[in-house]
Protein backbone atom coordinates (compact mmCIF):
# COMPACT_ATOMS: atom_id res chain seq x y z
CA UNK A 1 0.00 0.00 0.00
CA UNK A 2 2.79 2.41 1.13
CA UNK A 3 4.41 1.74 -2.71
CA UNK A 4 1.20 2.39 -4.54
CA UNK A 5 0.99 5.76 -2.61
CA UNK A 6 4.21 6.71 -3.02
CA UNK A 7 3.92 6.18 -6.70
CA UNK A 8 0.86 7.86 -6.73
CA UNK A 9 2.44 11.30 -4.95
CA UNK A 10 5.61 10.56 -7.52
CA UNK A 11 3.02 11.00 -10.36
CA UNK A 12 1.41 14.04 -8.83
CA UNK A 13 5.03 15.82 -8.74
CA UNK A 14 5.53 15.19 -12.79
CA UNK A 15 1.77 16.49 -13.13
CA UNK A 16 2.34 19.56 -11.50
CA UNK A 17 4.81 20.38 -14.41
CA UNK A 18 3.11 18.50 -17.56
CA UNK A 19 -0.21 20.26 -16.62
CA UNK A 20 1.56 23.61 -16.31
CA UNK A 21 0.15 24.44 -12.78
CA UNK A 22 -3.43 23.41 -13.68
CA UNK A 23 -5.07 21.13 -10.51
CA UNK A 24 -6.75 17.87 -11.39
CA UNK A 25 -7.19 15.20 -8.74
CA UNK A 26 -8.80 11.98 -10.64
CA UNK A 27 -9.03 10.10 -7.05
CA UNK A 28 -12.26 10.25 -4.59
CA UNK A 29 -12.47 12.92 -1.84
CA UNK A 30 -10.97 12.06 1.04
CA UNK A 31 -9.46 8.63 0.19
CA UNK A 32 -5.59 8.11 0.91
CA UNK A 33 -4.84 8.00 -2.78
CA UNK A 34 -6.27 11.53 -2.83
CA UNK A 35 -4.77 12.78 -0.36
CA UNK A 36 -0.94 11.40 -1.54
CA UNK A 37 -2.16 12.73 -4.92
CA UNK A 38 -2.45 16.22 -3.40
CA UNK A 39 0.87 16.14 -0.99
CA UNK A 40 2.82 15.44 -4.36
CA UNK A 41 1.07 18.37 -6.28
CA UNK A 42 1.66 20.68 -3.06
CA UNK A 43 5.76 19.21 -3.06
CA UNK A 44 6.25 20.58 -6.94
CA UNK A 45 4.32 23.41 -6.02
CA UNK A 46 6.37 24.77 -3.23
CA UNK A 47 9.54 23.77 -4.95
CA UNK A 48 8.48 25.58 -7.96
CA UNK A 49 7.52 28.75 -5.96
CA UNK A 50 3.81 28.61 -7.42
CA UNK A 51 5.19 30.14 -10.43
CA UNK A 52 2.76 27.89 -12.85
CA UNK A 53 -0.33 28.28 -10.75
CA UNK A 54 -2.77 31.51 -12.11
CA UNK A 55 -5.38 31.93 -9.40
CA UNK A 56 -8.41 32.56 -11.08
CA UNK A 57 -10.55 34.96 -9.67
CA UNK A 58 -8.23 37.74 -8.99
CA UNK A 59 -8.49 41.30 -10.71
CA UNK A 60 -6.85 43.93 -12.03
CA UNK A 61 -8.21 47.37 -11.33
CA UNK A 62 -9.74 48.79 -14.32
CA UNK A 63 -8.05 52.17 -15.88
CA UNK A 64 -11.52 53.51 -16.57
CA UNK A 65 -13.76 53.97 -13.69
CA UNK A 66 -17.33 54.61 -14.82
CA UNK A 67 -18.73 55.77 -11.82
CA UNK A 68 -15.50 58.69 -11.29
CA UNK A 69 -16.73 59.33 -15.51
CA UNK A 70 -19.86 60.06 -14.05
CA UNK A 71 -19.15 62.66 -11.24
CA UNK A 72 -16.42 64.34 -13.50
CA UNK A 73 -13.44 62.95 -11.75
CA UNK A 74 -10.61 61.43 -13.31
CA UNK A 75 -8.69 60.25 -10.19
CA UNK A 76 -8.87 60.12 -6.12
CA UNK A 77 -10.27 62.96 -4.29
CA UNK A 78 -8.05 65.10 -3.48
CA UNK A 79 -7.44 65.87 0.34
Amino acid sequence: MTADLDAIRATAKADYFVKKGKYGNPYPPNSPEFNAYERGWMQSLKADGARLVEIEGTSVKPTVNPYEQKKGRVGPRKP
